[in-house]
């Protein structure tokens, strides 16, 4: 069992050379921890080719050191320079630590054959967040039948509790020989990051607090740029401000930010919408990431009582524009070994480009969490927003309740596009979630009751409330679930784009694991069943499927499915997502769909994925068809092309329409530290074609330049939108 496995760690006092050879005479003198097991191809062999580790540790660093033996010809497996690489794609070693001792949270260090570093923050026990930076060092070394790396982690770049004993798993993803393995042996089925699987790191003391951690990251950002569309002049404009990250101990942590700038974050992703409802789009900005979980997990995808993309950001994608934040501060971490604390609290500024519904705000998040039973959690939440002072967003409660619209000084309809158009003095929410977590991670489960308040709202319906339930082994998985959202429940600071409903579901999954001397690594059946009711009980949409699911020993994978959908429209609706005629509200429509999708062997140069779907669609049919393409030539260059086609045919006198969203991306890794990508996207339903170049040289741990050209066009006729163009520098310095 894993927590039957150890490791000693020791204190060195020896000079240690981070070169990655391993020739000094304490590693010769540390115990080496070893017997990797295999979790793919299967789970009961031991390693092909077989990895060792060490573990040390100074006044300032732990220091690790791994050999992984190759007995394969040929190059290692490694397409790329950037840092945060797939981890699926790319040879490498990789480190699990969770120095809290709960096998729920932690911190994950990687490197490739390259000295290629991705570091991420582990999460409610397994799932890794690899948008997390910070410093830390490591060097590799390669020699004829093996490649060996050392890392050295500062005890100021983690959070820990002073405690002697903590949890570590070590992984190895040896893509050349297409094996991973792992040093506490992994069930198939589960994830490899899972922390349940971890063995015990004991500590010969427990380690000293880091001693005073203050970090500093100030920049300067200067930018141009001009909205063709709206017939302005070009602007320019030359920005500073600063993070802070604050020690309060060596588990709790304060992050200060004074007048951020995120014009360095990748453009979303833009997507085909032929939803009724809004789309979800994921956080990039740095200064939201650390510790996301306390914040960000409350409820479930559908009833989120806080979504930090509200804070500083209105819409999405090309149309999306930044809300200035003036300043914020933000504490996470563990308090003892039990409690976890998080406390958030950001002012934005005016938005001078819509200034009747976006007026100053003030919003704060506070969370707290406590460990129960063996990995459980239960935790209270409260999230608020208040106008600074704006009258102009006041409006009578009443008058909103009579007449369902609003209305500026000059008559027009005010219509509510997102959470960030504000229409009263203040919003709250708070309630209770409790996170289900048995010891071996077969029983996952998650129950929660939020509450809002506010002034323009009814007393009645205003609730959110949800249950659900896993159980998962390697060949078996079930799962049900059960969410209600009350009519007048408004998080205005969360996501919830379906409120007033009843939402169901469950699902059951078998696998089968072929014998030796199959292509086949596993496959079996899935069927999944749900539904969307209304508060009353009447029925507002059902959706079933079933598929087939296959993955090959060679890393290819293939999906067919079927399925069935039901919608009753309680809101008129287009479905060609092209503005034309509008099914009438209080009908019904259903239909089936047939899918497959295939991907081909990611170990290879030249990769394939393709989707197709088709069938009926509401009153009509839907075929759609997805094509990714990725090239590489490692490890310099790799480029992608992602393309969707969205054919909707109607009856008259609705629309038709033929909607594409393609796009190609280019990543450039001249060095481990210098990058160049471009992005392009053009997508025929917003009518845009969008443009984004970044450069970054990494000229320091964690300290950047980055230049970065963005411009925006109108696909008829290509007449510019708007255009920009940034510089920016940060830097991280030690107090």
């Amino acid at each position: 069992m894993p927590d039957r496995v150890e490791y000693v760690i020791n204190a060195s006092d020896g000079f240690i050379q981070l070169d990655g050879r391993l020739d000094e005479p304490i590693w010769q003198e540390l115990p080496k921890g070893g017997g990797f097991y295999q979790t793919f191809p299967t789970d009961d062999q031991p390693a092909k080719d077989s990895t060792q580790f060490m573990v040390t540790y100074t006044d300032k660093a732990i220091i690790i050191g791994v050999i992984c033996y190759d007995y394969l010809d040929g190059e290692y497996i490694a397409t790329t320079r950037r840092r945060d690489f797939g981890w699926g794609n790319n040879d490498n070693v990789s480190i699990y630590i969770d120095p809290y001792n709960d096998k729920t949270n932690g911190f994950s260090f990687q490197v490739t054959p390259n000295n290629v570093q991705r570091e991420g923050l582990v999460l409610l026990g397994g799932s890794v967040r690899d948008d997390w930076d910070n410093k830390w060092y490591s060097a590799i070394y390669k020699g004829d039948d093996f490649w060996s790396v050392e890392i050295s982690i500062p005890f100021k770049t983690i959070r820990y509790n002073n405690v002697s004993q903590w949890n570590m798993q070590v992984l190895r993803n040896n893509l050349k020989r297409n094996e991973r393995t792992a040093w506490i042996q992994v069930p198939q089925g589960y994830s490899m990051s899972n922390m349940t699987f971890s063995g015990k790191l004991l500590w010969d003391q427990s380690p000293k607090p880091a001693g005073t951690n203050i970090s500093v990251i100030p920049y300067i950002a200067s930018g141009v740029g001009r909205n063709h569309e709206e017939g302005e002049p070009t602007e320019s404009n030359l920005e500073t401000g600063f993070d802070a990250k604050i020690a309060v101990s060596s588990a709790l942590n304060l992050d200060l930010t004074f007048n951020p700038d995120f014009s360095q974050v990748e453009v979303d992703r833009q997507v085909t919408n032929l939803q009724r409802f809004e789309l979800f789009f994921p956080e990039r900005r740095q200064f939201f990431l650390e510790n996301q979980d306390l914040f960000a997990d409350g409820g479930f995808g559908r009833s989120r009582p806080f979504f930090s993309r509200r804070i500083g950001i209105q819409g999405a994608g090309d149309t999306r524009r930044n809300v200035p934040i003036i300043a914020g501060a933000r504490l996470s971490g563990k308090m003892g070994s039990k409690w976890r604390v998080g406390a958030l609290n950001m002012v934005t500024g005016r938005d001078e480009t819509s200034e009747e519904i976006s007026p100053a705000q003030n919003y704060s998040v506070a969370v707290l969490e406590r460990q129960i039973f063996s990995r459980s959690r239960l935790s209270a939440i409260f999230v608020g927003r208040n106008n600074l002072g704006e009258s102009a967003v006041i409006y009578d409660s009443v008058a909103l309740a009579q007449n369902g619209s609003l209305q500026d000084e000059f008559g027009n309809e005010l219509t509510p596009q997102d959470t960030l158009i504000t229409l009263s003095e203040y919003n709250y929410v708070f309630g209770v979630d409790y996170n289900l977590a048995n010891i071996d991670n077969s029983w996952e489960g998650d129950f929660f009751y939020h509450r809002s308040l506010d002034p323009n709202q009814s007393s009645d319906e205003k609730y959110a409330t949800g249950a659900f339930l896993r159980y998962r082994k390697p060949t078996f998985g079930a799962r049900v679930n059960f969410q209600r959202i009350g009519e007048n429940h408004n998080a205005e600071v969360g996501f919830i784009p379906r409120p007033g409903v009843t939402n169901y579901g469950l699902g059951t999954e078998y696998y089968i694991f072929p014998s030796e001397g199959s292509i086949i690594q596993r496959h079996g059946p899935e069927i999944n069943f749900g539904g969307v009711l209304t508060n009353e009980w009447d029925r507002l949409d059902n959706d079933a499927g079933i598929q087939y699911k296959f993955s090959f020993l060679n890393t290819s994978y293939l999906e067919f499915g079927a399925g069935w959908d039901f919608v009753s429209l309680r809101s008129s609706f287009d479905p060609s997502g092209s503005d034309g005629q509008e099914l009438q509200e209080n009908t019904t429509h259903q239909w089936y769909r047939y899918r497959i999708f295939y991907r081909s062997d990611r170990r290879k140069n030249f990769i394939v994925r393709g989707f197709i779907s088709n069938g009926g669609f509401f009153n009509g049919e839907r075929f759609n068809a997805e094509l990714g393409l990725t090239f590489r030539l490692p490890p310099l260059v790799q480029v992608e092309l992602n393309g969707e086609y969205n054919r909707v045919n109607l009856p008259d006198p609705y629309s038709d329409s033929d909607l594409y969203l393609i796009g190609p991306r280019i990543d450039l890794t001249l060095t481990n530290n210098v990058f160049f990508t471009t992005f392009i996207q053009y997508n025929s339903q917003a009518e845009n074609l969008g443009h984004n170049s970044r450069f970054q040289w990494r000229f320091k741990p964690v300290s950047d330049i980055f230049l970065v050209y963005t411009d925006n066009y109108v696909t008829d006729g290509f007449q510019t939108r708007n255009r920009a163009l940034v510089f920016k520098i940060n830097y991280w310095l030690n107090l």
